[in-house]
């Protein structure tokens, strides 16, 4: 995969209050994978500048955008259906893998979504950073296959394509 975009929202971190940690953790992680262009973006739990970026990257033809934070109960927690809006088509496999083999408890605390926009995976991950490396590595062998499929880069293959 030549390039991944990943949306890190924290209202507390784009407003300087601390350091966010996922985004570097993320992008060395997707760099090791072999990624060459990684970009990125913090902002705010903010359902509508959210919503805007997802679009506007998937537009850009960006294969896979990650988005990391606001998956919770939180009031402010809107990224699931900041991405519904996006999105033309639920993939909820991804999720619910995540879900079921994450190492913790609260995992299934997630209200995670992944869809297809365009020709664009959009997948969300946890705002713990650890969790969300987790959650990455847990899913990369089927984003990378999915991605794959949809923009018809490889061979399809497999019993459920």
């Amino acid at each position: 995969m030549e390039r991944v975009h990943l949306i890190t929202l924290s209202d507390r971190a784009s407003r300087g209050e601390y350091q966010d940690q996922s985004t570097p953790l993320l992008k060395a992680w997707l760099q090791g994978q072999g990624v060459k262009d990684v970009t990125s973006a913090l902002m705010p739990d903010d359902a509508e500048a959210l919503e805007a970026d997802l679009r506007r990257t998937a537009a850009e033809g960006a294969p896979l955008i990650l988005t990391c934070g606001g998956t919770g109960f939180g009031p402010r927690d809107t990224t699931p259906e900041a991405t519904r809006r996006v999105i033309e088509r639920e993939a909820p496999g991804l999720c619910e893998l995540i879900r079921a083999k994450g190492g913790h408890p609260l995992a299934f605390a997630s209200r995670a979504v992944c869809g297809i926009a365009g020709r664009t995976v959009i997948l969300n991950l946890s705002g713990r950073p650890a969790a969300a490396l987790e959650q990455i590595q847990l899913a990369w062998p089927v984003l990378v296959h999915a991605v794959s499929v949809l923009r018809k880069e490889g061979p399809a293959g497999g019993p459920c394509t």
